[in-house]
């Protein structure tokens, strides 16, 4: 909009300017043209008057000054010999008093007081006198006046509306792209429905809406056959897993008939089996919530309640110590919106992970961050370097532990699932330091109403 104003503004101005002055100058070149014609016949009615009554003189000069606004001065032997009555010899410059006495005839245009002045000198060797008639263009000033004020209007007028078309055709131009980024921002979030709609006939949004649709569909389709693919081949794995499992329950029962190397490779097989079951469990979980196939069950609940149940339930689920849930004294017990199941999801990923490799959750502890409600797991471990920090949601991402044997061991995508659930009830989570010294996991779910007990 600023652009096309600003062109607009300057084409018209240059329009203007040019218009002006071309204007100013055939008007004024045929005032003078006018005037000198007048002037010639002035000076030869001052030359009869001077030749028959020569008293007479002052009368006519004042005539001729109400008949054509001019004044009038006539100077003899280099004296004024008569003038009308608002004449001034300050109008005649001494160029051409010495220009018509040298016996040219001189016209000469200048402003004084921004007012125009158009002079002329006319010899008249008769009567050996020199008639000067100074013109005051007052109604050519104010023609000139009224003709800027209406080419500055024009310009502004052009300006408004070149703003006015420049706004239209950018918001023309720009909308279809403002859609797509809209669309875009909506299949970013899981939006995987979300299509363009045709609204005009134009043949490039038209192609731009039909090549956006089709990305998205194919997308949806590479989406949907990963998951069916992920959930095809977990389903086919939990048959011989749940053979191996109970294989390998079978020969911990005989633990004590086996040599040292069958104990040894028995508890690696259990230690690998056990992360292969994990696997399997997270590889089904992340296909079905990936294929939309587990609808959300959002409800509004207290939040305390829901932290403390959840953690119980983690503690008990894996036979750990039970992590104590800390409530900012300004926090209350504010309401949340969530699906229960993923929730306890959630936090059951995150104490498991901290018990596993960080010495276990130091605590829970819960407070207000403006308008959202900050759950805090803290562990006990070193935490968590910089450029790790985005990595561990990353799928199948486990750092340090990818790479030793020696440590617990996880799939990779506890964390992952982790980001999922908390994205789909609408919060976020991100990784600080803890007071001590540990990692932070923190969960931001918004607050939908403070309910103080």
């Amino acid at each position: 909009m600023i652009t096309f104003g600003l062109g607009a503004f300057l084409l018209s101005s240059i329009f203007a300017s040019l218009t002006y002055l071309g204007v100013r100058h055939v008007l004024v070149n045929d005032q003078q043209h006018t005037d000198l014609g007048q002037s010639y016949e002035n000076a030869a009615l001052i030359r009869s008057t001077l030749y028959t009554s020569p008293p007479e003189l002052p009368s006519l000069l004042n005539s001729i000054q109400s008949a054509t606004a001019s004044n009038v001065l006539v100077q003899t032997h280099h004296q004024w010999l008569s003038k009308s009555s608002d004449a001034a010899t300050a109008d005649v410059s001494n160029t051409i008093i010495a220009s018509v006495e040298a016996g040219h005839a001189t016209d000469q245009t200048i402003e004084v007081n921004n007012k125009i002045i158009f002079v002329v000198g006319l010899p008249v060797p008769a009567v050996e006198t020199q008639v000067y008639e100074v013109f005051q263009l007052t109604n050519l000033e104010h023609t000139l006046r009224v003709l800027l004020l209406y080419m500055g209007a024009g310009a502004i007028l052009t300006t408004l509306i070149g703003m006015g078309g420049g706004l239209w055709v950018t918001r023309r131009a720009i909308r279809p792209l403002l859609e797509v980024s809209e669309a875009a921002a909506l299949i970013a979030q899981g939006e995987l429905s979300t299509r363009l709609v045709v609204t005009r006939a134009d043949e490039e949004v038209q192609q731009l809406t039909e090549s956006f649709n089709l990305m998205v569909s194919r997308l949806v389709e590479r989406l949907e056959r990963d998951a069916r693919f992920a959930s095809d081949v977990s389903h086919e794995l939990r048959s011989p897993l749940t053979t191996l499992a109970t294989t390998a329950s079978v020969l911990q029962q005989h633990r004590e008939e086996l040599s040292s190397a069958g104990q040894e490779s028995l508890n690696l097989l259990l230690a690998d089996l056990s992360i292969f079951q994990a696997l399997v469990e997270d590889l089904l979980e992340m296909a079905r919530s990936d294929a939309g196939a587990v609808p959300l069950a959002i409800e509004t609940v207290k939040s305390v309640e829901l932290v403390r149940q959840s953690v119980r339930s983690a503690a008990t689920r894996h036979g750990i110590a039970e992590p104590p849930v800390q409530v900012d004294p300004d926090t209350g017990d504010p309401l949340v919106q969530v699906d229960r199941r993923r929730f306890e999801r959630v936090m059951t990923n995150l104490i498991d992970n901290a018990h596993r490799y960080a010495n276990g959750a130091v605590a829970v502890r819960l407070s207000l961050e403006g308008n959202a409600l900050a759950i805090n797991v803290d562990d006990n471990g070193a935490g968590i370097a910089l450029e790790e920090r985005e990595q561990v949601f990353e799928r199948f991402f486990r750092g340090r532990a990818a790479h030793d044997r020696g440590i617990a061991r996880g799939t990779g995508l506890g964390l992952a699932l982790v980001r999922d659930h908390v994205l789909a009830i609408g919060g976020t989570i991100q990784i600080l330091e803890s007071p001590e010294g540990g990692a932070r996991f923190q969960i931001l779910l918004p607050v939908v109403q403070d309910a103080h007990a």
